[in-house]
Parts: structure tokens; sequence; C-alpha cells
């Protein structure tokens, strides 16, 4: 990795002389004087008191699309400029959500749990139809989109709660718009959620919108663990409400030992690794590596956070 961050580096600086940096490498958030980028990936933080000790920091360059790890507010009371890497890994976020609804709708994690226990009865299992199913995207942007267009492509019925997407655009991926979140968990054979987390959207799962799902429904959640209520899931699945539920991502992570999600029944988790293949994770790093290499040579990077410091500001 660090190889082909210092090639990107190289590549974006614009100044006199791209070796006046040292690019280097570290398991835990650097501090001291000197420091003046970092690229930062979760689960590693940039915290309040890590600022502190970064009195020289010119740019934070997250290499995620999502940057819940970061101290936004920190960055911007000191007027720093902060990137992130949208689009480094949406293929793979998409196909990952796609094989989780597939295998919720296919029941494999019961199945298999049946054969390990010696079981062979194909009808124990309950495995449903994909085609035809009734797939509802919770967000349609980067990732959402390829979502849909992959279950439109695996001859699912598509809809999409997503009041910032046109309605045209939504038909042009293959998803009938709905008008509200409620409409769309009704309507949902399974459900996946591609938002960000932010004030509005955690616990946007919550007890009540677990009961407005249908009956034998089942929820994906590939995007932020904060989004679902891990207390009024654990319930909707007891109570045999939901069939399952597919997590790549906790509000905790790594859990611990006694995480509730890890005692939930009829579900699939993951390691937070919907986002992962080599293409993506040298992806995510070069694009925060160019991000960090333009600043330094004078110019303005790309993918910068909205509402956080401007460049020269």
């Amino acid at each position: 990795m660090l190889p082909r961050f210092r090639a990107a580096f190289a590549r974006a600086f614009t100044g006199s002389d791209a070796t006046a940096y040292d690019v280097d490498f570290a398991h835990e958030t650097p501090v001291g004087p000197g420091i003046v980028g970092i690229a930062i990936a979760p689960p590693v933080t940039l915290t309040a008191a890590h600022l502190a000790a970064l009195p020289d920091l010119r740019i934070a360059a997250v290499a995620s699309a999502g940057y819940d790890h970061v101290d936004a507010a920190g960055l911007a009371a000191r007027a720093i400029p902060m990137t992130h890497t949208p689009g480094y890994c949406d293929i793979e976020v998409a196909d990952h959500a796609i094989a989780m609804a597939c295998a919720l709708l296919r029941n494999l994690q019961a199945g298999d749990a049946h054969v390990r226990a010696g079981g062979w009865s194909s009808r124990a299992v309950h495995a449903r139809r994909i085609t035809g199913a009734t797939l509802g995207i919770v967000g349609l942007g980067r990732t959402g989109a390829l979502v849909a267009q992959r279950a439109a492509g695996l001859g699912m019925r598509v809809i999409a709660w997503a009041p910032r997407t046109p309605a045209d655009k939504a038909s042009a991926l293959g998803a009938q718009p709905v008008a509200t979140l409620a409409e769309l968990l009704a309507a949902s054979d399974v459900v996946t959620l591609h938002v960000p987390l932010t004030p509005d959207t955690k616990h946007l799962i919550n007890a009540d919108a677990l009961a407005l799902m249908r009956p034998g429904a089942a929820l994906v959640n590939c995007g932020r663990g904060g989004l679902v209520d891990d207390a009024a899931l654990r319930a909707a699945l007891d109570s045999g409400h939901l069939s399952g539920a597919a997590l790549d991502v906790l509000d905790t992570e790594p859990p611990p030992p006694d995480h509730p999600a890890l005692g939930l029944p009829r579900t699939i988790i993951t390691p937070h690794l919907a986002w992962l293949s080599p293409e993506s994770e040298f992806a995510s790093y070069e694009m925060a590596a160019a991000a960090i290499a333009t600043l330094l040579g004078g110019g303005v990077p790309d993918h910068l956070v909205p509402g956080q410091a401007k460049v020269g500001a």
C-alpha cells in the first residue's frame, strides 16, 4: 500500500519538490509537530485529542466515503479542510448488498446450519424465489443506484425511497420511487440501507419502522451500524416478524464478545468487508494521497466534504 500511496502522491503533487515531504505509515493516528497531512480510514479515529496534538495539520483526507470516525467539527473550527473518497468501493458494496439480499431470500444461513446440525431436508430451509421478490432500497446515491441496477437485472421488483433523487432518474435505474419510507417498508420483501449516518438517520430503522415491514421480510445493512436500533431488531427477529437480517456494519466495531448483535437469530454478520477488494483498497488511499498532494502543491483537492473548511479560507 505505501509504495502505491507514495506514487499517487508524487503524481498529484504540482509544487516544486514532492520529495520534500516524508510519506509514511502508522497503525495508529500519529501526533506531533511537523505532520501537515493525514490520510485516515476507519476503524482508526481522528479525535479532538489527536487534533490538539497536531499543531501543523493542514488537511485531513479520509480514505473512505463516510467520515463519522473523524472530528469534523474540530477540523472546521481550525479551518482545516477535509476530503473523502466517494465512489472508491461502490461496486463492492453493491455486490455485497445484493449477495446478502439473495442469501436471505434463499435462506442460505439456515440451510448451512441445518446441514451442519445433521439435517438434509430442502423443505426445512424455506427458500424463496429471488425473481419477482420486491427489494426496497433506502437511498439512491452511488451505491444505491448500482444495487437497483443489479436487482433489476435479477428480475426483482425494485422500489426506492430517495427524496433527493428525481423520479425519472430512479425509473431509469429500474426502480419505482415511493413517497415515504413507511410505504417502502410495507411493500418490500427485503429492505437494504444505502444512506449516510447523520443525526437525522441515526436509528432510522427503529421499532416503529420495523413494525411497518411486512411479516417475513428481511433487512440488509451495508451502510453504517447506527442506522439500525439493535434492540428493536432483536425484538423483531425474536418475535418472528422478520425472517432474517444481514449486517456488514455494527454500532461498535469490532464488537465486544457481549455485543447484542452477535446473539441475533437468523442473521448473517460480516466484519465490515462490503467495501473490500484489492482494487477498492488501493483506490481509497490513492484518492487520499492525491488530495493531500494537491493541497500541499497549492491546488484545490477533489472531494472536499461539504460544510467543512474551504481551501484558502
